[in-house]
């Protein structure tokens, strides 16, 4: 009994956070209720310029974006919407050396109404800011597609809502081919190969002290996330799919070509 007697503070204490949140400041919903009103809002695509990144992302959004109604709008005019909640906003960002696709909800920070308030849906890499590959150029309808599985997911699954891209590491790879060399895995792609999926990595170039890379598998022909892990970057070998890498997709069920 007296071992247990912390866990029983600790739950009591949890209760009564929540019940404070529920009946002092507002009603307390998770992140999936938080985007249940997603599809009803006008997402807002934050664009700035003529770069070949952002003339590429305004032409695959006008192609496939399909989960809410969108609208372009200039940073200024982000700068006046962004505390509605009454809009999602797409935005180019940059971290550390790496470039993201972000979608965010609007309002404002420090909001009673948790409804209100502003809060980050998902962060896509997609390239080194410094020196880019090009790759992101062919990938980004496929960046795309990952972040509208993740929000029609994340809109029926708290699991999924608090696990980010990293929820689809547990999936089965049954009966599909890894092509690690970044050559094939465009070929790959470029034919929609069904099973198919790509190895594609982002790291910063150069390395700073905070940086990170980030390893993805995404499926050739219907655009989904297999596999998302971000870690500490310090040099290209970093970046690299392993050794053990490797044995992991063969182990979840996957044939791997090198």
């Amino acid at each position: 009994m007296i071992r247990r007697l912390p866990h029983l503070f600790l739950t009591l204490a949890l209760l009564a956070c929540c019940w404070a949140a529920a009946f002092g400041q507002g009603k307390v919903y998770t992140r999936k209720l938080r985007l249940a009103d997603f599809p009803t809002k006008t997402t807002k695509m934050v664009l700035a310029g003529n770069s070949f990144l952002e003339l590429a992302l305004r032409e695959e959004i006008a192609a496939r974006w399909r989960i809410s109604p969108f609208e372009f709008c200039s940073p200024d005019e982000y700068g006046r919407l962004r505390s509605s909640a009454d809009y999602y906003f797409l935005t180019l960002a940059q971290d550390d050396g790496i470039a993201f696709l972000v979608l965010s909800k609007g309002g404002r920070e420090g909001e009673k109404d948790q409804l209100r308030q502003a809060f980050e849906v998902v962060r896509m890499p997609m390239a080194s800011v410094d020196d880019p590959t090009g790759r992101e150029l062919v990938f980004m309808g496929a960046f795309l597609d990952v972040i509208q599985r993740f929000v029609e997911e994340a809109m029926i699954s708290d699991k999924t809502a608090y696990g980010g891209l990293s929820a689809g590491n547990a999936l089965s790879l049954r009966g599909r081919t890894v092509y690690l060399d970044p050559d094939a895995a465009d070929e790959a792609f470029l034919r929609e190969e069904a099973g198919a999926l790509l190895a594609v990595t982002i790291a910063p170039d150069p390395a700073g002290p905070r940086s990170s890379c980030y390893k993805m598998l995404i499926s050739a022909d219907t655009h989904e996330l297999f596999f998302f892990e971000k870690s500490r970057y310090r040099d290209p070998s970093d970046a690299a799919f392993s050794d053990a890498d490797a044995h992991r997709f063969t182990r979840r069920g996957a044939a791997v070509k090198r």
